[in-house]
Formats: structure tokens, C-alpha cells, sequence
């Protein structure tokens, strides 16, 4: 019984390696409309440098990355963040501060360390301290925002959650869901504080956050494609590039897909299909017989950004970069969102007489930045670094790139609506949905959303004696 996996990216990829990985005589086809494999996750290897151009690194806290990476025996070649540097900044009154120690992306673990940080006025401060006597409340969601200012205040939300929750997700804090992104907080809401709860946690599991959790991401030497090249170099004889389905129709026993390619049209068969396209993309094929399901696939928030990567001489910063890179603020009222020290952040990024620096726009408050002109965006970008970093020779190198309408959103409710859709798509037999956009953002997420697509495509049309 034969399954077509649609879309190339790092789910399409984790299914198809997945399927032929028990049985390679398995009949699975992967139709790509672009001429590359691997999506989103893009590095460029140029002149000793290694850029990249989609996602940097993944998260070791959720297992299914790891595991996958493991058993294509690219563990070893696992690269942690730098010792060099530690920490990141965050814009102040046009400043770069450090993020207090213990700072876990929207709480504190250590109050000493806020207390002592100029980020805060001493009112904020104190707005701070309430957490410890605010009494619980257990609540099944609710949004960034609300969480932060009922237990912290509103400076905290300004000046520390808010920029550090962009640089992850780039959604409005006022309906960011916690559940759906960062449930530990809702779940740290215990008599005693929100603080409390998470340094016993932090202890416990000997972890001291600052900011993002930098030491539990991990890359490789030749930055995150190695990961998708290997598995495309797993599944090629499979592979059908250039191929754009264009409809998806239910038969008897299964599903009817057809492409275009070369320009021709081409159609098979399936018993199973795994649609690991954006969610846009899932609904205008399923529309036609689900409408139901494209409605909520529909519902779904995506937003755009942008990010422009310069590489500059070492003899052209005024100091060396001590940190991982720094947030900005949406208060701070910038151009920029964050930027990432990519060659203090991780081994080999640069040669060692360069550094590498890659800066980010979008979020809420620039929701349609990333439509400025290449010129334009890097002008923003070396105003930051000039302003904040003290960087003002011209870049040696730069790219510039744009994710538009693929960054996932996961609004209050998001959880419920994705239930909604898995419902849907369970009346649907031989059809499963893959992706970032339904329980996880994140490389892990999205491989873990892979596995789960096998498990029903094997339970539909059987797995072998």
C-alpha cells in the first residue's frame, strides 16, 4: 500500500526516512514543489563561514530532535553553545544590560539577581516582589501578557518577557498562549510564587536560565541542514522535485493526488497521504471535501520576519562580544527585534579574524517590516549595531533573508482549535497533517509531529510481518 508524503521540509523529510527506515521496499513518494529539500532549514557554507539561513539550533529538553539526530549518527557531531560567552543583553533606555541571572524568558528564579539589575525601576522592583504573595490561581490558559502583569507587573512584561517571548515566537503578548508555549509557567503558579516554584525546578534540576536557556540548544559543525541533507540523502531515490500538487480527492481505499511538474500533469494513488505543508497550503487542498477542517486550518495566526546576517572584521568591534546577542523591546520603540552573536554563540561560525552577526525584524510591532527593501533592512540593521554595539565599519559580508507568513502563532485557545483540527482529520482515514503550526515551533516539534503522522500512517495500511 503505497503513501504519499507532500512537502520537503524537515517533517516531509523525518516521515518519509521514518516509513522507509522498517521497510525500504515500502512504496512512499515525496512530492516537493521547489527544487531543494529541507524547507525552512537552509545554511550557506561560504569562505569559512557557516550561515544560517533558516533555523539555527534546536532545543534538547524535548527528545525526538536528539533521538532523530542520534540515529542518523550525527550525535557525535552535536555542537553545544560557546563557554566564551554567556547570557544576552536587553535593550534598556538605549543601552544594552545584561538579562539578570536566573531570568527564565518571562520569570525570575533569582530575585537577588533582578533586584540588582538597573533594567527595572525601583517601583518595578517591588512589583516584582509581589509574586511571592499573590495568591494562585489554576488556569487551563491564558495569554503572555496577562500571566507576566498579574504576577510580575508591567515593567517585567516590558522590559524582560516581552523582547525575550518575541525572539521565540513573535506574537503579540497580549494572546501568545502559555499552555500551548510555555506551560511550565502556568503550572509554576503555586501558592508561595511563580519564582519559587521555578527555582525549587531549577535546582532540582541543576539548570541556571538566563534569558532563553542557551546551554540546552545544540547545532552542528555545518550548521542545522546537515540534518535535512541526511535525510534527504536517505530518502532520494523517493523524491520527486518540482512537483506541485495542485489537488487532493478521496476515493475508495484512499486518496487521488495529483501534481504538475515539467509541466505536465501527474497523478497516483494513495492509501495514506501526509500533507507537511504550511497550514494555508493544507487547507486549500483539503477544502474541496473537509471544509470544516480548512475553516479551522484557516484560523490558524501565521506572521512574517526578516533577518539580515553581516560579518565584520574582529579588529572592527570596539570590545569582544561577550554574550550570546541581545533582545530589543517593542517600548524601545526600534526597527530591530534581536540579534543573535552567531560566531560568539557557536564554534566555527566564523574565521577566527571575523566575527558574525545576524540581526532580526517582525514581531507584533513590525508586522509588515519585512517587506522593506533589501537596502533599507540592512540600513536598520547596521544603525543597531552601530547605536548598541559601537560597530560602525560597512559589513564584509551580508545576506538577507525572509520567512513571510511562516511563522506560526499560537493565540489563547490555540490548543483547543488543534484539537478541533486532529477531530476533523481523524474523520478523514489516510490522512495526517505535519507541521510547526499545531503543537510545537521548534525542529523537535516538528519531528515529533513526523513520528506521530508514521504511527497512524502504519496503523492505516499495515505494517509488514
Amino acid at each position: 500500500m503505497s503513501v504519499v508524503v507532500v512537502g520537503g521540509g524537515l517533517g516531509g523529510l523525518a516521515v518519509a526516512h521514518r516509513l522507509l527506515r522498517d521497510d525500504p521496499s515500502r512504496d512512499v513518494t515525496l512530492l516537493e514543489a521547489s527544487d531543494r529539500l529541507g524547507g525552512l532549514v537552509t545554511t550557506e557554507c561560504t569562505g569559512g563561514f557557516v550561515i544560517e539561513r533558516g533555523p539555527e539550533s534546536m532545543i534538547t529538553t524535548k527528545p525526538a530532535g536528539l533521538a532523530l539526530a542520534n540515529e542518523l549518527g550525527l550525535g557525535p557531531r552535536l555542537l553545544r553553545t560557546r563557554s566564551g560567552a554567556s547570557g544576552a543583553y536587553v535593550v534598556t533606555r538605549g543601552r544594552l544590560e545584561r538579562i539578570p541571572d536566573g531570568f527564565s524568558i518571562l520569570a525570575p528564579t533569582d530575585f537577588a539577581a533582578l533586584l540588582r539589575s538597573p533594567i527595572l525601576s525601583p517601583a518595578g522592583k517591588l512589583r516584582a516582589l509581589a509574586d511571592r504573595v499573590i495568591p494562585a490561581h489554576v488556569r487551563e490558559d491564558d495569554s503572555l501578557a496577562s500571566f507576566v502583569r498579574r504576577r510580575y507587573g508591567a515593567e517585567v512584561l516590558e522590559r524582560l518577557a516581552q523582547p525575550l517571548a518575541a525572539g521565540i515566537y513573535g506574537a503579540d503578548p497580549e494572546v501568545l498562549s502559555l499552555r500551548a508555549t510555555m506551560p511550565r509557567f502556568l503550572d509554576a503558579e503555586q501558592p508561595g510564587g511563580v519564582t519559587r516554584t521555578l527555582a525549587q525546578a531549577a535546582q532540582a534540576s541543576g539548570e541556571v536560565s538566563s534569558g532563553a536557556r542557551y546551554g540546552l540548544f545544540v547545532s552542528l559543525p555545518r550548521g542545522m541542514q546537515e540534518l535535512t541533507d541526511t535525510l534527504a540523502a536517505q530518502v532520494a531515490p523517493r523524491v520527486r522535485l518540482g512537483a506541485r500538487v495542485t489537488s487532493l480527492v478521496p476515493d475508495a481505499g484512499g486518496y487521488a493526488v495529483t501534481w504538475e511538474q515539467d509541466g505536465r500533469t501527474e497523478s497516483t494513488r494513495a492509501a495514506h497521504v501526509v500533507l507537511a505543508l504550511p497550514s494555508p497550503q493544507v487547507a486549500r487542498l483539503v477544502s474541496p471535501f473537509a471544509p470544516a477542517l480548512a475553516t479551522e486550518l484557516g484560523a490558524l495566526a501565521l506572521g512574517s520576519a526578516a533577518a539580515v546576517t553581516m560579518a565584520f572584521r574582529q579588529s572592527d568591534l570596539p570590545r569582544p562580544l561577550d554574550a550570546y546577542g541581545f533582545v530589543v523591546p517593542a517600548v524601545e520603540r526600534r526597527s530591530v527585534m534581536a540579534c543573535t552573536y552567531s560566531s560568539a554563540k557557536w564554534d566555527g561560525r566564523a574565521p577566527d579574524d571575523a566575527a558574525l552577526l545576524r540581526v532580526f525584524f517582525g514581531g507584533n510591532s513590525q508586522p509588515t517590516i519585512h517587506l522593506e527593501s533589501d537596502d533599507r533592512l540592512l540600513a536598520f540593521a547596521r544603525a543597531a549595531l552601530r547605536e548598541l554595539v559601537g560597530i560602525h565599519a560597512s559589513p564584509g559580508l551580508v545576506r538577507v533573508d525572509r520567512y513571510v507568513n511562516a511563522m506560526p502563532r499560537y493565540h489563547v485557545g490555540h490548543l483547543q482549535r488543534v484539537t478541533r483540527i486532529e477531530g476533523h482529520v481523524a474523520a478523514q482515514p489516510g490522512l495526517s497533517l505535519v507541521g510547526g503550526a499545531y503543537r510545537g515551533v521548534g525542529m523537535p516539534d516538528v519531528v515529533a509531529s513526523a513520528e506521530a503522522a508514521v504511527r497512524l500512517a502504519l496503523g492505516h495500511i499495515g505494517t509488514p510481518d
